[in-house]
């Protein structure tokens, strides 16, 4: 696989380098300038461009709209809040600085199944002209790559951001200074407050019984009372929750 760097910081730019060499990609060059990258990218047509946002006079995007020539796109920042705009523009993955290894053997391994589906249309239609093939591959992906607003959430960690479908959340726990989002496949760590995520998450589907637990209504399989006079709920995952005191008349409301 061939790709570009586009970074102004020549330090990150030389460390992503060393990075993806050791991980087998060939480098075709370094850029630091927009208008500069357009040109290189068009010219050496490589599978994949590594793209800084904040590039000086122009950003990223200047990039992105400007190319001819569409590889796949990998946004590499120090900053979250254009992760929205990247996925609109069908990136790859949006990978925060600094660049862990780990972090991004995820991204090459996206790449390669990216890759092997593109494999199958190759028959049809060469690398070298791949302007509507990447779009129905990424098509294909969307569950990975894309959002749909209505059904997904964005999770921001310490390396990186996840797109979550509100379908896949058991539930949201909070643990000092830690919130852990519980999903059907993975658990997500962040430091975004659970009165945050009351905010984001749909008042249908998601509900808060405890001062550290928001739960995802279709996740609930049982609800568990005690002699006591204490109520629990059973997730779908065998997870207990409890229901706080306060927060027992949210519980009422959809059980009757």
């Amino acid at each position: 696989m061939k790709c570009v760097i586009v970074e102004d910081e020549k330090i990150q730019a030389l460390m992503l380098e060393k990075l993806l060499k050791e991980e087998g990609i060939d480098v075709l060059t370094i850029e630091n300038d927009a208008e500069k990258a357009v040109e290189v990218i068009d010219a050496l047509k490589p599978d994949v461009v590594f793209l800084d946002i904040n590039l000086g006079a122009y950003d990223g995007f200047y990039v992105i709209e400007n190319t001819s020539y569409k590889p796949y796109i990998v946004f590499t920042t120090a900053y979250s809040e254009y992760a929205v705009k990247a996925f609109e523009e069908n990136a790859i993955d949006y990978i925060l600085k600094p660049i862990s290894r780990e972090r991004l053997k995820k991204t090459l391994e996206r790449l390669e199944r990216l890759d092997q589906i593109a494999t199958v249309e190759d028959n049809e239609t060469k690398r070298g002209n791949q302007n509507g093939k990447i779009e129905r591959i990424i098509n294909q992906v969307r569950s990975e790559s894309s959002l749909s607003y209505r059904s997904k959430i964005l999770i921001e960690s310490d390396d990186e951001i996840n797109f979550v479908n509100f379908d896949d959340i058991i539930y949201i726990m909070s643990n000092n200074a830690i919130t852990c989002v519980i999903t059907n496949k993975e658990k997500h760590n962040t430091k975004e407050t659970l009165k945050e995520y009351e905010k984001k998450l749909p008042n249908d589907k998601f509900l808060r019984v405890h001062k550290s637990y928001i739960v995802s209504i279709d996740h609930i399989r049982k609800v568990l009372k005690n002699y006591l006079g204490s109520t629990s709920l059973m997730m779908d995952n065998d997870d207990i929750i409890p229901v706080g005191r306060v927060y027992k008349d949210n519980l009422k409301k959809i059980l009757q």
